[in-house]
């Protein structure tokens, strides 16, 4: 398991992130594009997501058209995982944007079973996980090294929602924790699976927690239940190689920040609602890069150059912050293509940091 470095990376913590064709080395723009990669090749979510043909030209429709400053394989990044253990997945074959997900009631698990000894998916051939696996290697072939191709990963909260229930799952966090953390033991071992075949596929990382996000959960549950194993996922990942993995918590992540920092992962969100000056303060003295979200109801609902200006002062709020990038919240499916590249002219107008 060895991850691709990137290039433009100098060491440890507030590294600059490789740029799929980027005008300006500063700051990088890093969009949230998931189901939105389906409406840029006129096909579903649906579609897309059930076939590595059609997603991985999505993904090079997505670099050719928003040349974003990495790109994320993945579709409804957080049933993959759960899907391929034995969760039932909904899709959507009416023609319709709508984006699969787990049916309410078809989770594969209850909180009591016996987590040890349950098998591990294989990547190769259950569920959807080869789709996404096989558009990454196509996609970094096509690319090349020097673009920044992450495959979507689950977060092990998120993905123990999935597998039980979000609801079964608090419950067990505070009545019956060590059910809970053996169930997210199982978890653990299913993503270290998953993200070892997207590596050994050529691409980097991208880990999706935001079950795990302050406005769901409390400070303690994460301290006690979540920042363990994602201890554990990302010091795996640093000994196989894998040297930037962000991670992405949504929600008012101020009241955590210092928790997501302690993860290890070098490349943190701070989302739209959170407050940018404490996150990037924190930020700042642990040397860890963070993405600066707009909000998607913005983008649908305002112009591009309204877009523009809410970007730009973002931006400029970022100061002189070395590890900043410019992200979006998800963009949502069907949004017109001149708002997205609205936020990417606000990139290119900053002149480069020296």
């Amino acid at each position: 398991m060895t991850a691709p470095v990137p290039p433009s990376a100098t060491g440890p913590g507030m590294e600059p992130v490789l740029r799929c064709g980027a005008a300006r080395p500063n700051p990088p723009f890093v969009p949230a594009i998931y189901d939105h990669k389906a409406w840029l090749i006129h096909e579903t979510p649906s579609a897309v997501s059930r076939d590595a043909d059609l997603l991985a030209r999505a993904i090079l429709e997505e670099h050719a058209v928003i040349r974003p400053d990495a790109l994320t394989v993945g579709i409804d990044v957080y049933n993959i995982e759960a899907e391929a253990a034995g969760c039932k997945v909904t899709f959507y074959d009416d023609g319709s944007g709508s984006i699969p997900g787990i049916e309410t009631g078809h989770h594969a698990f209850r909180i009591g079973d016996d987590f040890p000894a349950m098998p591990v998916p294989d990547p190769r051939k259950d569920g959807r996980m080869w789709v996404n696996v096989e558009a990454a290697r196509r996609v970094v072939r096509e690319l090349g090294p020097d673009c920044w191709v992450r495959g979507a990963i689950s977060g092990p909260f998120s993905l123990a929602a999935n597998l039980v229930g979000a609801e079964e799952l608090f419950l067990a966090c505070l009545e019956e924790p060590e059910r809970a953390h053996s169930l997210l033991g199982y978890a653990v071992r299913i993503i270290r699976e998953y993200a070892k075949a997207h590596v050994d596929a050529g691409a980097g990382l991208v880990m999706f927690d935001s079950q795990a996000s302050p406005d769901m959960i409390s400070r303690k549950m994460y301290e006690e239940f979540v920042l363990p194993p994602t201890k554990d996922l990302i010091r795996h990942f640093a000994a196989q190689g894998v040297r930037d993995v962000p991670l992405i918590v949504g929600g008012n992540v101020a009241a955590i920040i210092d928790l997501l920092i302690e993860t290890g992962a070098n490349n943190l969100l701070c989302d739209f609602t959170a407050d940018w000056d404490e996150c990037s303060r924190a930020c700042r003295a642990a040397k860890r890069a963070l993405r600066r979200n707009i909000s998607s109801r913005l983008i649908q609902e305002s112009s591009p150059d309204e877009i523009y200006a809410a970007a730009r002062r973002e931006i400029e709020r970022a100061g002189d912050f070395p590890g900043f990038l410019m992200g979006t919240a998800v963009i949502c499916f069907g949004t017109a293509t001149e708002k997205i590249l609205a936020v990417r002219q606000a990139c290119n107008d900053v002149p480069p940091r020296l």
